[in-house]
C-alpha cells in the first residue's frame, strides 16, 4: 500500500468467509497503526479480531522507503524472488499528467470531450472529462505500484466520452525511465500513437525503488546488540509458516504447520497467545505493561524491558497472589486500558486465584464473563473458555470493545466467574464491577491489578 502520512495512519483489514453465491460473510476486522511499522521498520505480529468473538489474524509488515539509485532494483526483486509470489512490488512509479494538444476530432465538426486511462499492471487510473476541446488540461497525479520495471509498461490512452471512440494512445516501458538521471523526466512531451504527427501530451513521471526502511527500533536493537530479529538483517518478509501451535483460549483456529527455518525465528512463541502475553511483559516477578497504542496496534514482542518514560508504565502488579480475597471467594487478574486513538477499551483476562475447594469431588470448571453496564446487553457480552478441575485457572484472554471516551463515563465493566458443576447451588463464584472512568484508563496508559471476587447479590 501506498502511503502519504505515516503519522496517525491505520491499515484497516476485513476477513471474509468466501461464498460463491458472492454473499460473503464477514469473519472480522484487524486495524494496525502504520507508525508501529514506521518505528520499527517491520513487525510480524498476531492481532485479536475485532467485531468477532474470538480469533487471531498473522501479519508481517514492513516499512519501505523510497530510492531514486538504480542498483537498488537487485536487492528488491530478490526479495521478492524469496517470497515466490508475483503480487508483490518493488517499485513505485509517480505520474503527472499535465495536458495534451492537437487531439484529433472524434465527430465531425465537433471537439472532442477527452479523458485519459492510465493502467500498469492490474491497477487502472483515470482523469477527469474535459469538455469540447482538443487541447484538454488535466493536471492530476496517480501512483503505481510496480512489480518490474525490467519488464512493466504505463499503458496511456485518451477516449472521446460521448462516443466512447480511442483519439490516441501510448505504451512506455518502465526500463526506458531506469535509464534517465534520477530515474524521472520532467514536463516532457510524448507523441501519441494513431493520432498523427502533431497530437502530444505532456507528462512527468519519476520511478523510486522500495527500499526496506531500518525503523528507529532497529537502530537500537543494533547499538545493543539485540538478538530479538528485529534489525539482525535477516528479512521477517522471508517465506516462512505461521507459528505452528493454535491459540488456546481466544481462538478455536489450528495454525498452519511451521517450517524449520520459521520455527527458528519464532521458537519463543508456542501460541498466539504467548505472543500477546510476552509482548506485555507478564513475568514471575512485577510485570510492566506499554502503553495502550503499542498493545493495541499490536507490535512485535519484545524483551521485557522497562521504559525510559515512567509516565508510560501501567500500575505494577504482582502475577501470583496468596490472598483469596476479602470475601474468601478468590481473586482475578485483569489488565483493562482504553485506546482514544482506536476508539478501543482493552480487556484482558489474566488469570484467577485462589477460589475455594469446598468438595473434593466438586472441583469447579471455571470461566469468566464480562458484561457492559449499564444494559447489560447481549452485544457486550464476552466469555472465555472453560477450564476444567481447576481452582487457580490461567486464561489469558484478551477481548475488545468499541468504545469512544465519553461512553466510558457513565460505564462499568461486569466480571462474572462461573462455573460449569455449579457452585454452592448457582453457577456464579462470585462477581466483581470496575469503574471505567478512570483517569489511568481514560488516558490510555491501563491498569493491571488483582480483584477479589464478591459475592452474587439476591437483586441482580
Amino acid at each position: 500500500a501506498c502511503v502519504d502520512v505515516s503519522h496517525q495512519t491505520l491499515i484497516g483489514i476485513k476477513l471474509f468467509d468466501w461464498d460463491r453465491t458472492g454473499d460473503h460473510d464477514p469473519l472480522g476486522r484487524a486495524t494496525v497503526e502504520i507508525s508501529s511499522v514506521t518505528k520499527n521498520g517491520e513487525i510480524d505480529t498476531w492481532l485479536t479480531l475485532e467485531q468477532a468473538k474470538h480469533g487471531l489474524i498473522h501479519l508481517r509488515l514492513t516499512w519501505f522507503t523510497l530510492s531514486a539509485e538504480k542498483n537498488d532494483l537487485k536487492a528488491a526483486l530478490e526479495e521478492t524472488q524469496l517470497l515466490r509470489v508475483t503480487s508483490m512490488s518493488t517499485a513505485l512509479l509517480t505520474v503527472f499528467i499535465d495536458s495534451a494538444k492537437n487531439l484529433p476530432q472524434a465527430r465531425q465538426q465537433s471537439q472532442p470531450d477527452p479523458y485519459m486511462i492510465l493502467s500498469v499492471g492490474k491497477k487502472t487510473e483515470q482523469t477527469s472529462v474535459q469538455m469540447r476541446t482538443d487541447a484538454p488540461v488535466w493536471e492530476q497525479g496517480f501512483t503505481f505500484l510496480v512489480g518490474n520495471p525490467d519488464n512493466d509498461t504505463l499503458q496511456l490512452k485518451i477516449l472521446d466520452q460521448k462516443t466512447g471512440t480511442n483519439i490516441g494512445h501510448l505504451t512506455y516501458i518502465l526500463s526506458t525511465l531506469m535509464e534517465k538521471k534520477n530515474l524521472e523526466v520532467v514536463s516532457q512531451p510524448f507523441q501519441l500513437q494513431k493520432s498523427g504527427p502533431e497530437t502530444k501530451i505532456i507528462m512527468s513521471m519519476s520511478l523510486r525503488i522500495l527500499k526496506r526502511g531500518r525503523g528507529s527500533a532497529d537502530d537500537a536493537a543494533s547499538e545493543k546488540g539485540s538478538e530479538s530479529g528485529i534489525g539482525s538483517g535477516e528479512s521477517v518478509l522471508s517465506r516462512t509458516s505461521s507459528v505452528k501451535a493454535a491459540p488456546t483460549t481466544v481462538t478455536d483456529s489450528t495454525s498452519s504447520e511451521a517450517s524449520s527455518s520459521a520455527l527458528r525465528k519464532q521458537e519463543s512463541r508456542k501460541s498466539a497467545s504467548s505472543a500477546i502475553i510476552d509482548q506485555m511483559s507478564i513475568q514471575e516477578e512485577p510485570f510492566v505493561l506499554s502503553t495502550l497504542n503499542t498493545v493495541m496496534m499490536a507490535t512485535p514482542p519484545r524483551s521485557p524491558n522497562l521504559s525510559e518514560n515512567g509516565s508510560e508504565l501501567l500500575r505494577r502488579s504482582p502475577s501470583t497472589t496468596s490472598s483469596a480475597g476479602a470475601a474468601g471467594l478468590g481473586r482475578i487478574q485483569l489488565t483493562i486500558a482504553h485506546s482514544i486513538q482506536r476508539q478501543r477499551l482493552l480487556v484482558i483476562v489474566h488469570k484467577i486465584a485462589n477460589i475455594p475447594l469446598k468438595d473434593p469431588t466438586n472441583i469447579p470448571d471455571p470461566y469468566v464473563k464480562l458484561y457492559l453496564l449499564p444494559g447489560r446487553t447481549a452485544d457486550s457480552k464476552r466469555k472465555t473458555n472453560v477450564v476444567k478441575d481447576n481452582c487457580n485457572p490461567v486464561f489469558d484472554a484478551t477481548f475488545e470493545y468499541i468504545m469512544s471516551p465519553a461512553e466510558l463515563i457513565n460505564s462499568e465493566l461486569e466480571v462474572t466467574v462461573c462455573t460449569q458443576k455449579g457452585f454452592f447451588g448457582s453457577p456464579i463464584i462470585g462477581r466483581q464491577k470496575i469503574i471505567l472512568n478512570d483517569p489511568e484508563i481514560t488516558c490510555g496508559q491501563g491498569i493491571s491489578g488483582w480483584y477479589d471476587l464478591l459475592p452474587e447479590l439476591k437483586n441482580e
